[in-house]
């Protein structure tokens, strides 16, 4: 049986891939923030500099994973007011949780694509990325503008070597 799981695991098969995530991300826009600007895919990668929030959910299973969502700080109060469709304050909570709802959100549609799908972890916003073990590889990504500012979708899965970037 562990021979079974090694050969899985030595070759990777994509689920997920960049086109299966921006169709994911699409449909979540569509019904969460159709009432905002329209957020725009780039074919090119943005890495976020400076002070982020990252918000992230890991998928249990056959396969295990992470999904991340990565926002400029400074996104991440009109993010939770366009989520919530709130115009006043909100509290750091309220950013934290709204953010986490978009990760549990793209997380639990990314889940349906991974066969022997164990059960989706409480999302985990953190002001850091969240570390990846040595067999995992960036399965898909997607870089979007919004407000002028990037927004970073990310799928991680175990398997490979980690030194490929496997994107549709």
């Amino acid at each position: 049986m562990t021979e079974l799981v090694e050969e899985f695991y030595d070759e990777p098969t994509d689920y997920v891939e960049d086109e299966a995530l921006g169709q994911i991300v699409d449909a979540m826009w569509a019904s969460y923030f159709a009432h905002t600007e329209f957020l725009l895919p780039s074919f090119d990668q943005h890495d976020i500099e400076g002070d982020i929030f990252c918000a992230s959910v890991t998928i249990s299973g056959a396969r295990p994973g992470i999904v991340t969502v990565s926002v400029e700080r400074t996104l991440g109060l009109p993010l939770a007011q366009a989520l919530l469709q709130e115009d006043g304050e909100l509290t750091d909570e309220d950013v934290y949780d709204s953010l986490g709802e978009v990760a549990n959100i793209v997380g639990g549609n990314i889940k349906a694509l991974v066969p022997d799908a164990g059960p989706l972890g409480l999302p985990v916003v953190s002001t850091a990325l969240p570390l990846h073990g040595a067999s995992d590889r960036l399965a898909a990504r997607l870089d979007a503008n919004w407000k002028g500012q990037w927004l970073t979708f990310e799928v991680w899965l175990a398997g490979g070597n980690g030194s490929e970037n496997v994107g549709g």
